[in-house]
């Protein structure tokens, strides 16, 4: 395996010499977008309306589908690795740690993360398993990825950021698509998908995947258990009834297996290691209604159902939400943009008890009722004025307010743009906040008595609260160079701590000395820092984008507190430095040579060194249906920690691997 590098270089090298005999190498251009096409590219996710991407008074930055598709990833957190400011860091073949500006660990909750517009976080702890959340990559349009508070418009959880995965329209993904690919880690990667008109107004997609990725390896050496198999099988319609009403209906299903090796949450020298098998299967479906009234006043109705069943830590969890959401946009005079709406959202979940892991209550459904108003206010041809509020009631704390206020100064012409904003965002407590009981570790003392720690969920925890200062500036420098800089001030209040209680005794055989600590907001942190993109086209061929982002965090207790933050390792959890370059090259009219270099730096007072990865993609376009690609995928190194343990899970490290692709439309 020591010369596979250097033997995939020499292919990437030969094949393209090959490839380039082409009788017609006359230049072509880099996709069809140019850099002033870019600075207009259209987004949603800032204020729920479509805006230009050089007036939207946000750190925003836009995976298009032709970066997915050049990317040579195969999931979603290996396409979030491209973005400044994201930190993407793997913990086993099937886990990882996913954040925007800190707070990174296996159950970060202040990143709200959205498929066409549908809130998709877990309720038991408001974060993501990114294991469920997989799709095929080929049926993404884009993903626009908010750095900072989007909570006026999105609400609670949107604290760092919000991540917005849109899908295409079945209209554009008529006619069939076959995918087919295996390789030394992913071993096995496969779509069925077709879709076409249905009747004269609508139109429609159905597909099934499945792919099946191995072990990596494990940090004492040899393989790992954490291969992961997943099905998966989904629709869209959309339909148009003349020209003010539209309807989109989706649904989904999955099974996933997958298999995890567990420890103690707490580290101790009696810790047993053991494997696990973790399943996870669940559908989801919703429907979308769009209405138009008047060129300035568009309305927009969602439901949404999920419900999913999971075994983690071999506790059987299920979870069943249903959200309603309404918006309506309009626009009063030639001055005013109006955005407001409201929505709902109730969560049933539960867990059986006789678990390890176990809540007060095994079962309960929270509500949370939201309403918002944003305002656009144009002061002048170059200068608008953007705020807004948003009042939620949820079940754990009651009201929370989330204001916002947005200025961007933007010439006509959209060559360049500076923006800054002030917002206040809350995290909203959840079940593992409030009612959980779990053991951290049990430790021997003798033959008659065990120490046991212990983490008790507190009802009356409170919200934590972020107050963020933002300033940006993005511009077009030249008509091949684009530059795009943003930067942060963030205050955090009322962070979850927990404090040690008085040990209790529990009679028994053997006796159990309970030590407990119980949940409180006690922490306090402050960060700054910042992100800066570049986007080079140098030449007509060949496109160059690299992007740095520095983070550096403070955090303390309260004055007269005793304990510990729980989010105490933000310090160490969340690299100071990041830095990636994308390189992608047409090397001829059908033929593609794309790179992806991602560095994270030591994470400061964490034991895990600085890593760099590297990633080569080599396409080839056969007729106008057909492509095959050879992706090679973490080069620089056989094998590679990124995290480490996390909660119990052991880390484990990915392994360098190559995999072939062909895609075939029809």
């Amino acid at each position: 395996m020591k010369s596979f590098p250097l033997g995939f270089l020499v292919l990437a090298g030969i094949v393209p010499s090959l490839c380039a005999q082409d009788p017609t190498p006359t230049p072509i251009d880099l996709g069809q977008a140019s850099l002033e096409d870019l600075m207009n590219i259209q987004v949603t996710s800032v204020s729920k309306r479509e805006e230009k991407l050089s007036r939207a008074a946000a750190a925003v930055f836009v995976i298009s589908s032709e970066d997915i598709r050049r990317s040579g990833a195969t999931n979603i957190p290996d396409l979030l690795r491209m973005v400044p400011g994201v930190d993407v860091e793997q913990i086993s073949a099937n886990a990882w740690a996913i954040s925007i500006r800190g707070f990174n660990s296996r159950y970060s909750n202040k990143v709200l993360v959205l498929i066409d517009g549908r809130t998709v976080y877990d309720p038991f702890f408001s974060g993501t398993f990114w294991d469920q959340l997989e799709m095929p990559l080929e049926n993404i349009d884009r993903i626009e990825v908010i750095k900072g508070p989007g909570a006026t418009v999105w609400g609670a959880n949107a604290v760092n950021g919000v991540i917005s995965i849109m899908t295409k329209s079945s209209k554009d993904t008529k006619g069939g698509l076959v995918t087919a690919g295996a390789g030394s880690q992913t071993r096995a990667v496969g779509e069925l998908q077709y879709g076409g008109n249905a009747g004269p107004d609508g139109t429609y997609r159905v597909f099934g995947s499945y792919f099946g990725i191995g072990n990596s390896a494990s940090q004492t050496g040899g393989a790992a258990s954490d291969n992961w198999q997943r099905s998966h099988a989904g629709f869209r319609s959309d339909w148009e009834f003349g020209a003010n009403d539209s309807l989109m209906v989706q649904g989904d299903l999955f099974a996933n297996q997958e298999h995890e090796t567990i420890g103690s949450l707490v580290a101790n020298p009696y810790d047993h290691n053991f494997n696990q098998s973790l399943d996870a299967a669940g559908g989801d479906a919703l429907a979308l209604w769009n209405h138009t009234f008047t060129a300035s006043s568009q309305t927009s109705l969602q439901f949404y159902y999920d419900t999913y069943r999971r075994t983690d830590f071999a506790s059987p969890s299920k979870v069943t939400t249903f959200d309603l959401d309404f918006h309506h946009h309009l626009s009063v005079g030639d001055r005013n943009n109006i955005v407001w709406g409201f929505g709902y959202r109730s969560d049933s979940m539960g867990i059986p008890p006789g678990y390890a892991v176990a809540f007060t209550s095994p079962w309960e459904t929270k509500g949370l009722f939201n309403v918002f108003i944003q305002d656009e206010i144009r002061i002048s041809d170059s200068v608008w004025f953007t705020i807004g509020g948003k009042l939620e009631h949820n079940g754990f704390t009651g009201f929370e307010t989330e204001p916002s206020m947005r200025i961007v100064w933007a010439p006509p012409g959209g060559r360049q743009s500076v923006w800054a904003a002030a917002s206040k965002a809350i995290r909203q407590p959840s079940p593992s906040d409030s009612s959980i009981d779990v053991t951290l570790e049990s430790i021997p003392l003798s033959a008659y008595s065990v120490e046991q720690v212990q983490l008790i969920g507190n009802p009356l925890v409170r919200a934590e609260r972020l107050h963020d200062y933002e300033l940006g500036y993005r511009s077009e420098l030249a008509k091949t160079l684009s530059l795009d800089i943003s930067t942060f001030l963030s205050f955090y209040r009322d962070l979850e701590s927990y404090s040690p209680l008085s040990p209790v005794i529990i009679p028994g055989s053997p006796v159990i000395v309970e030590i407990p600590s119980v949940y409180g907001n006690a922490g306090h942190a402050t960060d700054y820092g910042g992100e800066v993109y570049l986007t080079w086209k140098a030449s007509s061929r060949w496109r160059i984008s690299p992007g740095y982002s520095y983070l550096h965090s403070t955090l303390w207790l309260g004055q007269s507190t005793e304990g510990t933050v729980a989010s105490s390792s933000l310090a160490t959890e969340f690299p100071q430095n990041t830095f990636q370059v994308r390189s992608f090259y047409n090397l001829s009219r059908k033929t593609e040579f794309d790179q992806s270099l991602y560095y994270t730096a030591r994470l400061p007072g964490g034991t895990i060194p600085g890593h760099a990865r590297l990633d080569l993609r080599l396409g080839r376009k056969l007729g106008e249906s057909t492509e095959i690609s050879l992706v090679g995928q973490n080069l620089l190194r056989p094998r590679t920690l990124e995290y480490g343990d996390s909660y119990g899970i052991i880390g484990t490290e990915f392994v360098r691997s190559v995999y072939g692709k062909i895609s075939w439309r029809f």
